[in-house]
């Protein structure tokens, strides 16, 4: 059964867009221009994925995706025209698992679409990314079969982002779990930090292709890279 995805744009033009996009790649989709109504029906009909405008015509997006979160965790992506860093920040800290501006292509569109669908198979104890490979278990890193050694807040960023694959983590988050809300706004730890993994896990620091820094936001695991 394909998967369903939920599309809330007040916008005819653009909800329309979505729609034929998401059909021709064979998803189901069920279209909504108000929070509410999408509300109700995710209570009824859950969707594998929500495609959000933050300009609804009965609420803002930002309270819908709290009112959301209270209950539920499907993966959110917000599509929006507002542009700035804190409007991408309050959506992430609110729960949105990535942010996308308008305008946008739809090949970009649709490779988010994808990697927030993707499924941790069940049972899987092992986090793979490149020649990159973290066992939870053993706490353990190795990179091209050979052992990494990570001190423990490294260890600590690099499994946050794993678990969180494909998905923008702000500054904040990552301070408040890795260090603890004590150290909120203090970019410039983390910023030292995914430094240092990218000089023992990466083939071009200087480019990385996995550790992705999102500018003024924070930082994300691209673990698919097309080939």
């Amino acid at each position: 059964m394909a998967d369903t995805i939920l599309v809330l744009e007040d916008d005819p033009a653009m909800q329309s867009f979505l729609t034929t996009l998401l059909n021709s790649q064979q998803y189901q989709v069920l279209s909504f221009s108000a929070g509410l109504p999408a509300l109700q029906s995710l209570v009824s009909q859950p969707a594998a994925l929500i495609l959000l405008d933050l300009g609804l015509s009965d609420m803002d997006g930002q309270l819908w995706l709290q009112q959301l979160r209270s209950w539920c965790d499907i993966p959110v992506i917000v599509i929006s025209a507002r542009h700035s860093e804190q409007d991408k920040v309050q959506a992430l800290d609110n729960g949105a698992n990535d942010y996308v501006t308008k305008p946008f292509s739809a090949a970009e569109l649709m490779a988010r679409v994808r990697a927030n669908l993707r499924k941790v198979a069940p049972g899987q104890q092992l986090f793979v990314f490149g020649d990159v490979q973290l066992d939870p278990i053993s706490r353990t890193v190795q990179r091209a079969g050979q052992q990494v050694h990570l001190t423990k807040t490294e260890y600590d960023i690099l499994l946050l982002l794993m678990r969180h694959c494909d998905k923008v983590l702000t500054h904040n988050q990552i301070l408040t779990q890795v260090w603890g809300k004590a150290y909120v706004d203090r970019p410039e730890y983390v910023r030292v930090h995914v430094a240092q993994l990218r000089q023992k896990l990466e083939a071009n620091p200087a480019a990385p292709m996995y550790l992705k820094t999102e500018p003024g936001v924070g930082y994300r695991l691209a673990a698919n890279i097309p080939g």
